[in-house]
């Protein structure tokens, strides 16, 4: 692909800002996702903290025992579930909607010796009933969720929790994340040449992210599209009571400083009463 043929690409994409909302057509579910995701050179990826560090917050907040059990929600490739299993002794079920994260979730458990339930699931399709201790959505993954499938979710982990069971969530705070203004642009060139958009429609708290990343090898460009709904504490505070939950804790950041409008993250934990 010569630079012209790239340019003339770029300008025929529709403009971020009118890519229609179709949650379903996410790239996580995509083929090439999927090949990069479970390839056996894959080795993940860290949070905004070291994993132990973000494992170690959630099993305090949660109050974890050995031999509780945990259900964790677009596990990924399981960096929390590995650590919740291995280091914490509790009985650990993972899901992603992803085939190729959660083949490399198993083959990581397997290269540790650890037994993890691993099964490729939508949240919005948990079947359990009263079998859960704990539950947790890291990684702001909740906010991939649609507006509508978001409560489905939601009171999905209500019937999977135990009496008194516990969720843990992080979100980014939409009070931060709107004052960088609606959209942004920006130039990668590790591993090939990739342009990513972030776009925010602010009357309905909808980020969209493109990734377009042009591999000179295959000599073609991949396309990588995602949407995420963007909490404010009351916004997530409101959908937690409607679907049952009691706020148990609530912080700004993994540092657990309290939450305010300068504040990037949104910690909690919901209660099941």
């Amino acid at each position: 692909m010569t630079l012209q043929e790239l340019c003339d690409y770029l300008k025929k994409l529709t403009p971020i800002a009118e890519v229609p909302l179709t949650w379903n057509s996410m790239g996580y579910t995509s083929e090439s996702f999927n090949e990069w995701a479970s390839d056996g050179s894959f080795n993940g990826w860290e949070g905004e903290y070291p994993t132990d560090e973000e494992t170690s917050i959630m099993a305090k907040l949660l109050d974890v025992k050995h031999e509780d059990s945990l259900l964790d929600i677009a596990c990924g490739y399981g960096r929390h579930a590995i650590l919740f299993a291995g280091s914490y002794g509790l009985n650990v079920t993972g899901i992603d909607i992803s085939q190729g994260l959660i083949e490399s979730a198993k083959r990581f458990a397997e290269e540790q010796k650890i037994n993890i339930a691993y099964e490729v699931r939508n949240g919005r399709d948990l079947e359990w009933q009263d079998e859960f201790d704990h539950a947790i959505i890291a990684f702001n993954s909740f906010s991939l969720f649609s507006p509508e499938d978001a409560p489905i979710v939601l009171s999905g982990i209500y019937k999977a929790l135990k009496k008194n069971g516990k969720l843990f969530m992080d979100l980014d705070n939409k009070p931060f994340n709107c004052r960088y203004g609606t959209s942004c642009r920006s130039w990668d060139i590790s591993g090939g040449l990739t342009l990513q958009e972030v776009y925010f429609h602010n009357d309905i708290s909808v980020e969209v992210c493109r990734d377009l990343n042009w591999i000179p090898s295959l000599d073609r460009i991949e396309e990588f599209i995602s949407f995420k709904r963007i909490y404010s504490d009351s916004d997530i505070c409101k959908l937690l009571a409607k679907c049952g939950f009691c706020i148990d804790a609530i912080y700004g950041d993994w540092e657990l400083s309290n939450l305010t409008q300068n504040s990037s993250k949104i910690i909690l934990v919901g209660v099941k009463k």
